[in-house]
């Protein structure tokens, strides 16, 4: 297994995580962390009044958020400072972070937004390098592949971290409660579509409203783009991952064959009523509380969620399972690719110092021990998952998602004025995400729709490259496909090499 992780790593493995603090958040649940957050707010005033200093930290998770507010009391402890820390989620995080970078009151510490590449954050002046504040030998403690230029780094200069080990997010849970009621065999678990939609629609007709066979977090549109593109790919449509340009004969694969089978899959869930009703409005947090509440059989997310329902739901009864895969077959593996940018410092922070070393307390042996032992947290530091996994579930998911999760070719990776591709595109609308959002609602008409967004994704795209040439980039179509792709092996340091 250890040198698996150190092949991926090789060819760029990476990072992703969250946790958070400061701004306003919506929603009832979310109300309460307004108030905290206002609360906090007013005191971080009077405390700078009295010359406390005020760390402000923000980021997008809640699975760590346990471990984050006991770390943060020890950090206020040891270092006579406060430490405002607030979770945000999905499209709310991104709209906070921008209006407080535009407004120049961005906070001490945060993660770099979703879609946004680095070179864009660090030629807009949102980070500034962290390699003058952190103790020598610091980013010698990261696994090998961990802090990549064009990823993490530019020009040499560190200017954010990845959180976590990058694995695939898009294994299936199962609560066993709702499958066993349902008459379903769990040890005997769908495997293809065919047969995942049967035990759907059986599940859902037991249920008779009490539960149902799938339940979706569709408020949020990347977790929707995740799930379907991980589905396409399964059916050989070389989509990659979420966020990544990736050509095949010159074209994206947005509307290929592939990727409207997967859209029927989708659909026909959807048209057989096996959707848990509320799927369209809920955010991923509040899906995984009603997966772990008994009212859906299935649920596809990623390893953050099996610590917050052994914390907060000890009496649920779930497992993990590899995604189905076509009728014929798996034609490639689930898409991830190398370790994403997760936590920088602000280049307005005035505390640069007391914010480097937050980050490093994070990156401690101490705290990633307890993080990785509550599972659901796979370590970006050498040696530490090793040492410290033991949560049953947690090694099933690693397991599965080394075996099921093929690495594919970031194009950052083979080529960094790739990323000044990236800079130069706005998404187009509706994308995959929101697709998909509609077949949840009962929309068919997803051909036409992804037609369109196939045809003009292909106009921005090849517009994004044509600025980027204008701007000095040396960088061409032929760097975001990748010929000798199997995607159903993972992409190595040598792939790249002999493209």
């Amino acid at each position: 297994m250890k040198r698996r992780i150190a092949a991926l790593a090789m060819a760029g493995l990476m990072v992703l995580s969250a946790a958070g603090c400061g701004p306003q958040v919506g929603g009832s649940s979310e109300e309460a962390k307004q108030e905290t957050s206002s609360e906090k707010k007013e005191d971080s005033k009077e405390s700078k009044g009295d010359g406390e200093v005020v760390l402000q930290v923000v980021d997008m998770s809640d699975s760590t958020k346990a471990r984050r507010e006991e770390y943060n009391k020890k950090f206020e402890e040891e270092n006579n400072c406060k430490v405002e820390y607030t979770v945000l989620a999905g499209d709310q995080y991104q709209t906070t972070i921008n209006s407080s970078i535009k407004a120049n009151t961005a906070p001490d510490l945060f993660a770099l937004p979703s879609g946004v590449k680095l070179s864009t954050a660090v030629e807009e002046g949102w980070y500034m390098p962290m390699n003058d504040y952190v103790e020598d030998g610091f980013f010698d403690t990261f696994a090998e592949g961990a802090l990549n230029e064009g990823i993490t780094t530019m020009d040499g200069e560190v200017y954010v971290l990845p959180e976590s080990a990058n694995i695939v997010n898009t294994l299936v849970f199962y609560n066993k409660t709702v499958l066993e009621d349902a008459g379903v065999d769990t040890n005997n678990l769908p495997k293809t579509w065919s047969e995942f939609r049967e035990v759907c629609k059986q599940v859902t007709e037991a249920g008779k409203g009490k539960y149902y066979g799938m339940i979706e977090g569709g408020k949020q549109v990347n977790r929707l783009e995740i799930a379907i593109r991980a589905l396409s790919c399964l059916a050989g449509s070389k989509s990659n991952d979420i966020g990544v340009i990736s050509m095949v004969d010159g074209k994206n694969v947005l509307d290929s064959d592939a990727m409207i089978q997967a859209f029927d899959f989708y659909s026909g869930l959807a048209q057989d009523g096996s959707f848990h009703p509320d799927s369209a409005n809920l955010a991923a947090p509040e899906a995984r509380a009603l997966f772990a509440q008994n009212q859906a059989a299935f649920l596809i997310q990623g390893s953050w969620c099996i610590s917050t329902w052994e914390k907060e739901n000890p009496d649920l009864e779930f497992g993990v399972m590899e995604m189905p895969v076509p009728d014929d077959g798996a034609k490639g593996g689930l898409p991830y690719i190398g370790a994403q940018p997760w936590m920088g410092i602000s280049k307005t922070s005035e505390n640069p110092e007391l914010a480097a070393k937050y980050l490093q307390g994070l990156y401690s042996e101490e705290y990633q021990a307890g993080v990785v032992e509550d599972g659901g947290f796979v370590s970006a530091i050498e040696g530490v998952n090793e040492k410290y996994m033991k949560d049953g579930v947690m090694k099933d998911y690693y397991t599965l998602a080394l075996e099921q999760g093929k690495l594919c070719p970031d194009p950052i990776v083979g080529n960094a004025d790739a990323a000044v591709v990236y800079a130069n595109i706005t998404e187009v609308s509706p994308n995959l995400g929101q697709i998909v959002q509609g077949v949840l609602t009962g929309k068919t008409d997803y051909k036409e729709s992804l037609k369109t967004l196939a045809e003009n994704t292909q106009k921005e795209w090849e517009s994004g490259i044509a600025k980027a040439q204008e701007a000095g980039a040396e960088v061409s179509a032929a760097d975001f496909e990748f010929k000798n792709w199997n995607p159903l092996e993972d992409y190595t340091a040598e792939d790249y090499q002999n493209r």
